[in-house]
Order: structure tokens, then C-alpha cells, then sequence
């Protein structure tokens, strides 16, 4: 326990100081080998580093990125948004709520909650600020739609926890439907009491059946994809993986040759793009598995399942730690570093509690997504913030509200299993 301590103190000590998450976590680690009684050849780090990421189930974030940027490159995002305007812009808060069902769309394509807020902020923020709404509370409502983006299929975090706690990813993938359809209706319903509160701008328009009728089938091609991805992996077609390749190549084929509005020169820069994206991601993931083998060694899980199971086995208990820890990681952490650190020390805990690993990781994913929002590292709000140009105190306060409807969420769905696991079961 010793070691533990010396790890989490310089860990603490280098991300109060700035240090990048990856770097933090594997110098944490070197110092926990470097204190260790036994000798531990410092060649471990590497070799950690590289055989932790040599996984055929994580090739599936390369594609997904490229996925989300090939979609971006051409008109398949406009055409979802166009979709969601047609569908939600008529109602009060119009603009918010088309913000936010098109950051829905878009999660059944990327499942990166950054990219989903950049792409939806740059186009609805601006508008929403020029029809008369706060300009906080139109960050705030794409930052918190973009957190969606890890709880509805494809998510990088789910496909991270499948590969780190060695569960079916497709079910995980079907677990995160209706939680991500529960939290997109909830931020809509905030939206509009919000709006009507505060007397925000109100479109005055009305639906329209021949609009919507239009954009629909201009936009098929482009949100049936979620679709495809979801069926081709409960159906056996293929593996989250493939699927990840055949969305990709799905963007690229209707972009080019239907829609015919993306350039050849676009696309070196769209691998460009996933590529650093996933490099930032697969680097913290390596860093992270390191520092979390070094705890496995040092047998910190089992004292954990023991203080934890000698404190209580009443899973409601159990859950609820669960779900402060998750919280306070979120606040922290990076989603697939804080995935990658906790599996291994709680998901022991999780079983030993009788509670489904499958589920144990959809509220770990839905916490984790609370923690793209909340101060002091949240990163959509950096995302939103510097689109928005507004101050950070600002948009903390604006923030607010919808993490109290985010966690609200979350204990229904911590809470109530049976409202994410019957999907899994019905594909049994």
C-alpha cells in the first residue's frame, strides 16, 4: 500500500503542476517502480506501453474517428442537421433542441464526445447567439449534448472498457441506447424550461410535415449509419472493429460518389485529424494500463474487494460508491485513463457484488461522460469556451443545471437496470 500512495501523491502532484495525463500517469508509474523492494527493470515501461495497445478490438477508434471526420468533410452533417431542424426547430428553445438531437445523430457516428462538440458548436453556437440566446447557455447546452457522444453507439470509452475488462462490446454498445436517449430528452426538456425561464429567443415557427418529409430523405443515407453500425454488430456481421471499417468507408463512398461535395484533397487531411486524435487517445490509454498493471501488482484490487466487502455487500451501497468515485475520477480525469486505471480495481468489487459487468461498465461510462463537463478538466467546456469566447466562470455557472439533470440520469439508470440491460437480453 506504500507504493500506492507514493504513486497517487506524485500522480496528484504532476497534474496539479500541468503535466499532460499520459505523461503524469507514466512517471507515476516509474517512481512506483523505483520505490518497489524488488527490482524492477525500468525496460518494463515500454514494453507495457506497447503490448497494452497491440489489440485488434481498439483498431475500431482510428476508424470511428475517421468515421466523424469523413462525415465532416462532406455534407452528411449538414444533412443531419438540416434533418433536426426540420424535426425539433418549430418547438420553443428551437435552436437548443436542434443542438442537441443533432449532437445525437451524430454519437451513432463518432462516438467522441470532443469531436461531436466541436462540430455542433461551430455551427449552432454562433446561430443561437445571433437569435437572442445567452451566450452561456448556449455552450452549455452543446457541451452537455456533446457527452452524449460516449453513451450512444459507437462510444470510444465503451469500446476501451470492453477491451480492458475483456466483455462483449456489442452488448455494451446496445446497454447505451435508451441511457443516451433518456439524457438527450432530458437536456431538451431543460432546454425548454430554461429558455421559457429566462425568456429566451422562441422560434416562431411551425412544423412542418413537407420540410420534414424533404430533409429526411435527403439525409437517409447519412442516418441510417448508426444503424448500420448497431445491426451489422448484434446481427454477427461483423465485429465493433469491422463495423468501425465499414463506417468509414460507408462516409467516404456517400461524401464522394452520391452527395459528390467532398475533395480528393480532404481526405489526406481527415486521416490527418484521426490520426492525431487517436494518437492522443491510444497514448493515454497506454500510459494508463501501465499505471494500472502497476497497482494489479502490487495487489491493490484485492485489498480494495477486501475494505469494500467487509464494509458492506449491499450492492445499492456498492453502486453508490461506484458512483462517487466515478464523479470524482471524472473531474480529473480522462475518460478512457480513468476506464482503464478503475476496471481493474473495481470491477472485482462489481462481481463480487453481483452486479452485472456489462452493466458495471455502462454506469461507469455514463458517469465518466458527467466528467466532459465539470470543472477543473472537463473537456467540452474548453471546446465550447474557446468557440464561444466567453469566461470560464461563466460558462461554469451555465453548466450547472445540466449536470444536476446529468446526474439525475444517472441514478435512474444505476438505479433501475432493467430500463439498459433489456436490450442485451433481448439479443441473447
Amino acid at each position: 500500500m506504500t507504493i500506492a500512495v507514493i504513486v497517487l501523491v506524485v500522480l496528484f502532484l504532476l497534474m496539479f503542476l500541468g503535466v499532460p495525463i499520459a505523461i503524469s500517469l507514466i512517471l507515476a508509474s516509474i517512481s512506483g517502480f523505483l520505490s518497489s523492494i524488488y527490482y524492477v527493470p525500468l525496460e518494463v515501461v515500454p514494453q507495457r506501453l506497447l503490448t497494452s495497445v497491440d489489440s485488434f478490438p481498439l483498431l475500431a477508434i482510428p476508424f470511428f474517428m475517421l468515421t466523424g471526420e469523413f462525415m465532416m468533410s462532406g455534407s452528411m452533417g449538414q444533412k443531419i442537421a438540416g434533418f433536426a431542424f426540420a424535426s425539433v426547430g418549430w418547438l420553443r428553445a428551437g435552436l437548443a433542441q436542434v443542438s442537441t438531437l443533432t449532437c445525437m445523430f451524430f454519437a451513432g457516428i463518432s462516438g467522441s464526445g470532443a469531436a461531436d462538440t466541436a462540430a455542433v458548436g461551430k455551427m449552432m453556437i454562433p446561430m443561437m447567439e445571433k437569435k437572442g440566446y445567452d451566450i452561456g447557455f448556449a455552450a452549455a447546452t452543446v457541451a452537455s449534448a456533446g457527452t452524449i457522444a460516449v453513451v450512444i453507439p459507437p462510444s470510444i470509452p465503451m469500446i476501451v472498457y470492453g477491451v480492458t475488462a475483456g466483455v462483449s462490446i456489442g452488448d455494451l454498445f446496445t446497454a447505451g441506447i435508451v441511457p443516451g436517449i433518456l439524457i438527450g430528452l432530458s437536456i431538451m426538456m431543460l432546454n425548454y424550461w430554461l429558455t421559457k425561464k429566462n425568456n429566451y429567443s422562441q422560434e416562431n415557427t411551425k412544423f412542418e410535415f413537407s420540410s420534414f418529409k424533404k430533409t429526411f430523405f435527403e439525409g437517409i443515407l447519412a442516418l441510417i449509419l448508426p444503424l448500420i453500425i448497431i445491426f451489422g454488430i448484434r446481427g454477427g456481421i461483423f465485429t465493433p472493429t469491422e463495423a468501425g471499417a465499414v463506417a468509414a468507408a460507408y462516409a467516404f463512398i456517400i461524401n464522394k460518389f452520391v452527395y459528390k461535395d467532398m475533395d480528393w484533397k480532404d481526405i489526406p487531411e481527415a486521416f490527418i485529424k484521426a490520426g492525431k486524435m487517436t494518437g492522443m487517445v491510444v497514448f493515454i490509454i497506454a500510459a494508463a494500463n501501465l499505471f494500472g498493471w502497476l497497482l494489479t501488482a502490487e495487489q491493490i484490487p484485492q485489498h480494495l474487494v477486501n475494505l469494500v466487502t467487509g464494509f458492506s455487500d449491499n450492492r445499492y451501497l456498492i453502486l453508490l460508491m461506484f458512483t462517487v468515485i466515478f464523479f470524482i475520477a471524472g473531474c480529473f480525469l480522462n475518460a478512457s485513463a480513468a476506464i482503464t486505471i478503475l476496471t481493474p480495481l473495481l470491477l472485482p468489487i462489481a462481481i463480487a457484488a453481483g452486479i452485472d459487468p456489462i452493466f458495471f461498465g455502462l454506469i461507469m461510462v455514463v458517469n465518466l461522460s458527467i466528467g466532459l463537463i465539470t470543472p477543473p478538466v472537463g473537456l467540452d467546456l474548453f471546446v465550447v469556451k474557446g468557440i464561444a469566447d466567453i469566461s470560464y466562470d461563466k460558462l461554469v455557472r451555465s453548466i450547472v443545471p445540466f449536470i444536476v439533470v446529468m446526474v439525475v440520469d444517472l441514478l435512474i439508470i444505476t438505479y433501475f437496470p432493467a430500463l439498459s440491460m433489456f436490450l442485451v437480453a433481448m439479443g441473447k
